[in-house]
């Protein structure tokens, strides 16, 4: 999967992740996990996926014929499962999704579609700033949402060392976003729900990757992210929570102060749901 648009937005420019295939990022990363699945000779795989992850893998294991077991949480977004019933692809609702999928994985020798324990995956990623740097040679910052943060190593790998790294999170979950921003009010309710992975396994390396490019990262109130979806929409730019989160860390950025550099890039992740 390549070249998804670059759209310039008044003095900012918004990669468009959210017109890859399936809707997402993810779709960098999985039609490569899956080439390599079948290169080791896996004839199924399995995944837990808050589901962006999910359906892009849906898809492509139904283009590659491999058979697919998803592991979901009860608290799935109900538009993200009722397109993975689209799929033929088994879906188990679990409370502990991530655990089950990787007994899954060991007792049914089905490859693990884990991205953060992949490294297959941050290669799918690099494409990203490949992209970027063609499309925008002059790029001085990149905003990411933070996840797992798979998608930000992936794409560290392949960014000029000059471009700033500021990372997104919502407060109601910020295990990185809290080590450099604690300018926030405590929220619970999590509205980017995509980006509710709790353990990450490479904690320590993404936040050395941020330091490392300079940048920083924000936790963004409920209402900074909703604002700045609805005023995406308004300028008739329609896409995911998480991209409107990007977009609000920028906001924030400037509002405090930090040099974005006169190219700056929000990454949005995913479209709406």
């Amino acid at each position: 999967m390549a070249n998804t648009p670059l759209v310039k937005l008044d003095n900012i420019y918004l990669k468009r992740e959210d017109q890859n295939p399936t809707g997402s990022a993810k779709d960098r990363a999985i039609p490569l996990q899956i080439e390599h699945l079948k290169n080791q000779g896996y004839q199924q795989a399995v995944i837990s996926s808050t589901g962006n992850a999910a359906i892009s893998a849906a898809h492509f294991c139904h283009q590659h014929q491999i058979k697919l077991t998803i592991f979901l949480s009860p608290k799935i977004n109900p538009h993200k499962l009722n397109l993975l019933k689209n799929y033929e692809a088994e879906i188990i609702i679990s409370p502990q999704p991530i655990s089950d999928s990787i007994k899954f994985s060991k007792t049914n020798s089905a490859y693990l579609l884990r991205q953060s324990t992949d490294p297959v995956a941050q290669i799918g990623y690099q494409q990203i700033s490949l992209e970027l740097t063609e499309q925008l040679p002059q790029i001085s910052s990149l905003f990411i949402p933070i996840g797992s943060g798979t998608t930000l190593l992936g794409i560290s790998q392949k960014l000029p060392p000059q471009v700033k790294i500021f990372g997104c999170q919502s407060v109601a979950n910020s295990p990185i976003s809290q080590i450099f921003d604690t300018n926030f009010t405590p929220e619970t309710r999590l509205i980017t729900d995509a980006l509710s992975a709790k353990f990450l396994p490479n904690k320590n390396e993404i936040i050395k990757t941020i330091k490392k490019f300079n940048g920083s990262a924000f936790s963004l109130q409920n209402e900074a992210i909703i604002s700045a979806h609805d005023y995406l929409k308004r300028l008739g730019i329609t896409t995911s929570l998480e991209g409107a989160l990007s977009f609000a860390a920028y906001k924030k950025a400037v509002e405090n102060n930090f040099s974005v550099g006169d190219f700056p890039v929000i990454l949005l992740t995913g479209a709406e749901r």
